[in-house]
C-alpha cells in the first residue's frame, strides 16, 4: 500500500526507506544508482533541482546505453525553437538553416536551427525526404512522460512568456493581439474560467485543423494565476 503512494506522489521515501525497498527488490549497480535518482527526481518539488537531477540520469543512461523515458519530450519542449521550426520547415522547401533563422522575428542562428532540426528528425518530429523536403508525421505532439515532460513545460512557458514581453516592442500591432484582465474571482468562478480556457483550447485546436494554410508561425499564450493570497472575508481582517 505504502508503495502505491510512493508511485502515486502521495507519500515520500526516505533515504533509509530507499535503501530498504531497493534491497527488496534486489537493485545492485546501476539499476541501485538509477533508482535512487529516479525517486528524488519524482519527490524533488524546485524545478532548478530537478533539471540537475534529470542531467544525472541521463549521463547515467548514456554510459550504460539504456533508454530513458521521456528523452525525447523533454529535448523537444526544452526549447522555443523546436516547435516553431517543427511548423516552420515543411514550408520551406531547400532552405538552409541560415535561411531559415533569417525567417524567425526572434533572434537565433544556423547552428542553433542546425542542431534543432537534427533534433526533431532525431526524434521523429518531423521527416526529411530524399529531395530534402521536411514533412510533419503528426499535425500534434503528445507530451508522453508526463512528469518528465512537465518539467521541460515550465521552461517552455518561460521562454515563450519572455518572447511574449519582446514582442510589445519587436512586432507590430496589428500582428499580434496583447491583452488582460485584472480581476477580483471567488474559487467557483476560478473553476468556470479554467473550463472555459479549456474549451477555447479545443476551438482554437479544431480551427488549425481544419486550416489549409501556413503562412506564418504563431504562440498563442493563455495564462490565468493570482496576483493576491486568499483575502479574508469582509470586516474580518485581522
Amino acid at each position: 500500500m505504502f508503495l502505491k503512494l510512493v508511485c502515486d506522489s502521495k507519500a515520500n521515501l526516505s533515504e533509509a526507506g530507499i535503501e530498504r525497498v531497493a534491497s527488496a527488490m534486489g537493485l545492485v549497480g546501476v539499476d541501485l544508482q538509477y533508482f535512487r535518482q529516479l525517486v528524488a527526481f519524482n519527490q524533488e518539488k524546485s524545478s532548478a533541482t530537478k533539471k540537475k537531477i534529470f542531467a544525472e540520469m541521463r549521463k547515467l543512461a548514456n554510459e550504460n546505453s539504456f533508454a530513458l523515458v521521456g528523452e525525447d519530450q523533454y529535448d523537444y519542449y526544452g526549447s522555443w525553437l523546436n516547435p516553431v521550426l517543427r511548423e516552420m520547415a515543411p514550408r520551406l522547401t531547400g532552405a538552409t538553416p541560415a535561411q531559415m533563422a533569417g525567417e524567425l522575428v526572434f533572434e537565433s542562428d544556423a547552428a542553433h536551427v542546425k542542431n534543432s532540426l537534427k533534433l526533431l528528425e532525431k526524434n521523429g518530429f518531423l521527416d526529411k525526404d530524399e529531395q530534402g523536403r521536411y514533412n510533419q508525421n503528426s499535425r500534434s505532439v503528445t507530451t508522453g512522460n508526463l512528469d518528465v515532460t512537465s518539467l521541460a513545460i515550465r521552461e517552455m512557458h518561460r521562454q515563450m512568456g519572455e518572447l511574449a514581453v519582446q514582442s510589445l516592442d519587436q512586432v507590430p500591432v496589428n500582428e499580434r493581439d496583447i491583452s488582460g484582465l485584472t480581476i477580483g474571482i471567488s474559487e467557483g468562478a476560478f473553476e468556470k474560467i479554467t473550463k472555459e480556457i479549456a474549451e477555447f483550447r479545443r476551438r482554437i485546436s479544431s480551427i488549425v485543423m481544419d486550416d489549409a494554410g501556413d503562412e506564418r508561425v504563431y504562440r498563442l499564450n493563455v495564462q490565468l494565476f493570482p496576483l493576491t493570497r486568499t483575502l479574508p472575508k469582509e470586516g474580518r481582517h485581522a
